[in-house]
């Protein structure tokens, strides 16, 4: 390989198949929609835009209808907005509004009043939107997934700023507890299970082997996520909250190159999905043949959305992880072009755009 250029994993040829559809067939019907409240509301040049989160919703959730990818992109929206909010603050504002975010889903009266557009939104739209799309039932483990989720978004934070100073620095097996919650996907399992309408009571989900499996599909989302995402983030942040950093500061993989560390995270995930098969393939029996029907159907679902996420990280616009259709066939990542991807560029690009257009006009 060239310098600056490195081969990836190729992750999505080991996984399972997906047991159903390969997309929502309601995916262009909520893509126009949800693209027009965008619009609407955000405006054209948010880059929830570019993030093509329909597509994601509708790879993750191929069984689901209009109405539930529109409360999925409601959930989606507001942890995207939620990480752009607290991706480049202190710690304690991140805090702050982690603490209101989850505030708001639990009841929407915490939101009235701000001023802020994003909260704005949250308060009069976007949560009450969701609570009226999921299933009572599934509403309490919503809300607890999104407590986590908040609580470790938070944390980031706080290790972001360690990471600059000298606090202890996370190290694998830390991270992958913490980034299990802080990508978000945990509560749109709950979403998942409302959808398909698999009514799992507490002590089936806290089975070791039912949870043991959960958490398996969760440290395969994030790492084929942050593998994906590691280009754009190294552009902004130096990737502080990334896999592929992790390695570098843990004693047991610092002594990896760049190539090594991403062969490696290519092992964990290995690793996890030979747990998660190993779950699934001795799923427990509930002495209940609908539960444990329920139980199978989940397991598939996991599936959907594993799959689902990789399909969406290797193509959105969002990471631009791979130059062109080539490199994305042969799993290629192209560091040494990263410059096209930072802020400084994407802002005098939207200046260059904003000039021609002022030109074109009067002339």
């Amino acid at each position: 390989m060239s310098p600056g250029v490195y081969q990836l994993p190729d992750l999505l040829s080991i996984c399972p198949k997906k047991t159903g559809n390969i997309i929502s067939p309601s995916f262009k019907e909520t893509k126009e929609s949800y693209e027009q409240w965008v619009r609407d509301n955000i405006g054209y040049f948010a880059s929830i835009v570019r993030s093509d989160m329909p597509l994601m919703a509708a790879l993750v959730c191929p069984n689901a209808n209009f109405q539930e990818l529109r409360a999925i992109l409601d959930y989606m929206s507001m942890s995207y907005m939620l990480e752009e909010l607290t991706d480049r603050c202190s710690s304690e504002m991140a805090k702050s509004t982690c603490n209101l975010w989850i505030e708001i889903l639990k009841n929407r009266e915490a939101g009235e009043g701000h001023c802020h557009p994003f909260i704005k939104l949250m308060t009069k739209q976007m949560a009450p939107r969701v609570k009226g799309a999921v299933d009572p039932y599934h509403w309490a483990q919503f809300i607890q997934s999104c407590a986590e989720y908040a609580k470790n978004t938070a944390q980031e934070a706080v290790d972001r700023e360690a990471l600059k100073g000298t606090v202890d620095i996370p190290r694998i097996a830390s991270y992958t507890v913490m980034r299990r919650e802080s990508i978000g996907v945990r509560p749109c399992l709950v979403l998942m299970r409302s959808t398909r309408k698999l009514y799992l009571p507490e002590h089936v989900l806290k089975h070791p082997d039912i949870a043991e499996m959960e958490n398996a599909a969760l440290d395969m989302v994030y790492i084929s996520n942050d593998l994906h995402s590691f280009k754009k983030e190294l552009s902004e942040d130096g990737a502080l909250n990334n896999i592929i950093t992790i390695m570098n500061t843990d004693p047991t993989t610092r002594h990896l190159d760049l190539q090594e560390r991403f062969d490696h995270a290519g092992k964990l995930f290995q690793g996890a999905l030979d747990r998660f098969k190993a779950c699934r393939d001795e799923l427990p029996g509930f002495d209940d043949k609908e539960i444990d029907n329920q139980v199978a159907a989940y397991a598939d679902g996991l599936v959907d959305w594993v799959v689902g996420g990789m399909e969406w990280s290797s193509i959105t616009p969002r990471y631009r992880v791979f130059a062109n259709d080539a490199d994305r066939r042969n799993n290629i990542l192209r560091l040494d072009d990263r410059w096209f991807m930072s802020v400084t560029f994407q802002f005098l690009l939207i200046i260059g755009i904003v000039v021609a257009c002022i030109t074109f006009v009067t002339l």
